[in-house]
């Protein structure tokens, strides 16, 4: 049972605090409108723990912080809900000057926690495996003073975590990070040039691959160490080796057509990389938002589904999202972080929760994915609370297109068979 973040008042007596939806800020205002920050990211399975350690001493050394305020939101923090460069951003420090007292205190309090967090894009490490990072930045609004100039302040680059003319009073006390030459080598084989999408996981990127003979254009994969740790204390690499394992059980029953070629891979301790082929194309969440998604497309993906149940496999995460189109008019699956073999135990990394959920995993991934094409999307972020979808309300639903007409049909045939 996970330990829920504790309230200011259980952390230390006499604390001052506000709080707001997502926050408890505690302590007098930081002094001044711009200066050091200090982040502790935390993980699920011992953030209450870390709270308990770390507050006390911010507050003895009087500065202000604020923390998450519940388990829910650290997860989505950490996952890259509130932005990539939110991640790890659990526990702040507003540290105008920060002395050596204060930082040998916090690096002690932190110490049970080395090698356990996730790294904050965008900030600087203090190293020793320590979950601490920093940046220089405003402390309200989005702008800085350097040198009686106005600047704006660009949280997305870690180059500028420490601006031009701002002396970095912190890297004394920094330790150097080591660097895998393995991981550093192997990905000069694959320059990356662009990014699809940055979770708290992994990151997807477009590349090259200079080992072709011919020009080819790749997609990575590449893990994030102890990002986004789970309750039981995987993280991204744990999710991409399960995903590396899946693609060898699909070469193993022949389904390897279903899927991006896995061009390469590395499996190192802290560093997973997938190098897959790049499949020109569209994913059917892309057309369902375009009003293009069609029952001819969706017939495709439940034949992939078909083979790969037959086979004795689930996909786990089986959605709009994973499925493509390709400009040949053929369907390929991606994305196997929650894929397995059946009777193996399946980790809880599903889009949507969905109500009732079915134990066998093959009838979960059929009902995801209807709860995929039936989901009324919107624009903003989504908490896990609005990704819950009750199966039943959704055949009482009124179709608005030939896809979700299609979707009705084929979840009241999946209910019938979870009764």
């Amino acid at each position: 049972m996970l330990r829920q973040i504790p309230h200011p008042r259980r952390v230390e007596r006499g604390l001052p605090f506000v709080e707001s939806d997502e926050w408890f800020a505690c302590g007098a205002p930081a002094r001044g409108t711009q200066g050091w920050k200090l982040y502790v990211p935390l993980t699920l399975p011992r953030a209450a723990e870390m709270v308990e350690r770390v507050a006390p001493v911010v507050h003895k050394h009087g500065l202000h912080f604020k923390y998450i305020k519940s388990l829910d939101l650290l997860q989505e923090l950490n996952a890259g809900t509130f932005g990539y460069t939110q991640i790890g951003k659990c526990f702040v420090i507003y540290a105008p000057r920060p002395d050596a007292a204060f930082i040998a205190e916090l690096k002690h309090a932190l110490a049970p926690f080395r090698d356990e967090c996730p790294a904050v894009p965008c900030a600087l490490p203090f190293g020793d495996g320590l979950p601490l990072y920093y940046r220089y930045g405003p402390y309200r609004g989005s702008r800085l003073s350097v040198g009686g100039t106005e600047l704006e302040d660009d949280r997305g680059d870690a180059r500028r975590a420490v601006p031009a003319g701002v002396a970095d009073r912190l890297a004394s006390y920094v330790a150097p990070t080591p660097e895998d030459p393995r991981v550093r080598a192997f990905l000069l084989r694959y320059p990356a040039y662009e990014a699809i999408a940055q979770q708290g996981k992994c990151g997807v990127f477009r590349a090259l691959n200079l080992q072709s003979e011919v020009f080819e254009e790749v997609v990575l994969k590449v893990s994030y160490h102890r990002g986004q740790v789970q309750a039981d204390g995987s993280d991204g690499g744990s999710f991409l080796r399960r995903e590396l394992a899946f693609y060898g059980e699909l070469g193993r029953r022949g389904l390897a057509r279903l899927a991006p070629r896995l061009v390469d891979a590395l499996d190192a301790p802290r560093k997973v990389v997938l190098v897959l082929e790049s499949v020109p194309g569209r994913n059917l969440l892309e057309r369902k938002l375009g009003g293009t998604l069609t029952a001819e497309h969706l017939d495709g993906c439940w034949r992939i589904l078909d083979e790969v149940h037959a086979s004795g496999l689930y996909l786990g995460d089986a959605k709009l999202a994973n499925f493509l189109t390709t400009d040949a008019g053929e369907f390929r699956v991606v994305d196997f972080e929650a894929a397995g073999v059946v009777g193996q135990p399946a980790p809880p990394m599903l889009t949507f929760i969905i109500d009732p959920h079915p134990l066998d995993p093959r009838l979960a991934d059929r009902a995801h994915f209807l709860a995929s094409v039936l989901f009324c999307y919107e624009e903003g972020r989504r908490s896990t609370a609005d990704r819950q979808v009750a199966l039943r309300a959704c055949v009482r639903h009124r179709p608005r297109d030939e896809a979700e007409a299609w979707a009705v049909g084929k979840l009241r045939r999946v209910l019938r068979e979870l009764k």
